[in-house]
């Protein structure tokens, strides 16, 4: 395959300070590496699963080494591109298209049987140009409101009313505000996405190309813009741990975050989840993204490893571990079995959350996805620092994609 000129280089310059203890010698066909981005409660559950999974198979090594998200995807591809890496990386389904492309995984179908892809649900295996690439243990990322059951007797169903509760749920001493209606991440694109499905836009065609300079681009900027500023409800510009930090803090009566955070946050005995709001504006629902989240396998892991792998990735999916995690983390499960024990649950929150995943958008695969969310970042911080207009924000997100697009850009 022949990558784009700009790619080359930067991969060269990473391959020369890639440190060779990266991963164990290819020989130990006893171990397992695996690369993940869990965090919070959820890694705390995984790191369980493994150290059950090394007390049952004493014969056998499973390691697990933590990489946070854009370091996981970009270190991965350098490290396999190299022959190197670890044997299995668990991230988000939008991961696949771009590994595939740039040929650093192998496909589950030539090291699992036909029994054992069958056991999952449709959106349990992703798969990207007929070939199954991702074995998901989750369906998850989607973002929800959760709130402070002793701040907000009853969570807002709209924007209009997410504004106007937020204006009485904010608190000040003077002009200090000492507490903030709604604290999120602003920093990151993807937590803009149900304002965006909100006002009816969308980041790509059906071909994969940016949409991003909209009407309905430009009205979701000015309305977050407005969130902090005109409406004075949120603390303006945030990023993830600033955000976590003053909800957990009290200083702010509600946030918008994902499954991986819900345990930490106490839901339900002192916070609950809540959908994200209805814009009575277009009349559509803020629509968050959806992914399937699982194990993808490196194309290096040589064929006396498969057996160990087998079992591995059979230990990391089972029914007993996803109907821990959809218990304790009230993410969605992939194995049928699971998901029907899951959907007949009395468990209100993951019913929320099993609602919630039937109103959102599912993360689209193809590896321009990667180009969009680059050549979103800067731009719409830009907008929510104050730095520039929405409308230029627009203007810019959608030049920028363009321009990753045909360079093909990393």
């Amino acid at each position: 395959m022949r990558f784009p000129p700009i790619f080359v280089r930067v991969l060269a310059a990473a391959l020369l300070a890639l440190p060779a203890s990266c991963t164990p010698p290819r020989e130990a066909v006893d171990t397992v590496v695996i690369w993940h981005q869990k965090t919070g409660a959820e890694r705390a559950i995984f790191e369980q699963v493994i150290r059950e999974y090394n007390l049952l198979h004493p014969e056998e090594s499973v390691v697990a080494l933590y990489r946070e998200g854009e370091e996981l995807r970009n270190s991965f591809i350098i490290a396999a591109v190299a022959g190197q890496g670890p044997d299995l990386v668990f991230g988000p389904a939008d991961n696949v298209g771009l590994f595939a492309e740039t040929r650093v995984i192998r496909p589950w179908d030539e090291v699992v049987g036909k029994a054992f892809l069958e056991r999952f649900s449709g959106d349990g295996i992703v798969s990207w140009k007929g070939k199954p690439w991702l074995v998901a243990d989750q369906i998850g990322n989607q973002l929800m409101l959760v709130y402070d059951r002793q701040a907000v007797k009853s969570p807002p169903h709209t924007l209009a009313e997410l504004v106007e509760t937020g204006r009485t749920l904010t608190l000040r001493e003077g002009d200090a505000v000492t507490r903030h209606a709604l604290a999120w991440n602003s920093s990151d694109p993807f937590f803009f996405i149900p304002f965006l499905t909100g006002f009816g836009g969308w980041i790509m065609d059906d071909d994969g190309n940016p949409t991003l300079d909209t009407p309905e681009m430009r009205a979701a900027l000015r309305f977050v813009v407005d969130m902090g500023g005109k409406h004075g409800i949120t603390a303006g510009y945030a990023d993830n741990d600033e955000a976590d930090l003053e909800f957990k803090r009290g200083r702010a009566a509600m946030t918008i975050n994902g499954p991986w955070s819900w345990a930490e946050y106490g839901v339900p005995a002192r916070r609950m989840l809540a959908l994200l709001p209805l814009n009575s504006a277009t009349g559509l629902r803020c629509r968050p993204l959806l992914a399937a989240k699982g194990y993808c396998l490196s194309i290096n892991t040589p064929p006396e490893k498969f057996d160990i792998v087998r079992r591995v990735l059979e230990h990391l999916t089972g029914e007993e571990v996803q109907q821990t995690m959809a218990s304790l983390l009230f993410t969605t499960p992939t194995l049928k079995s699971v998901v029907d024990s899951a959907a007949a649950s009395g468990n209100p929150v993951l019913r929320l959350a099993l609602q919630q995943a039937t109103l959102s958008v599912p993360t689209p695969v193809t590896p321009k996805l990667r180009y969009i969310w680059d050549g979103m970042r800067a731009p719409y911080r830009s907008v929510m620092t104050g730095e520039i207009s929405p409308d230029e924000g627009a203007r810019l997100m959608q030049r920028e994609v363009e321009k990753r697009v045909a360079e093909g850009m990393p």
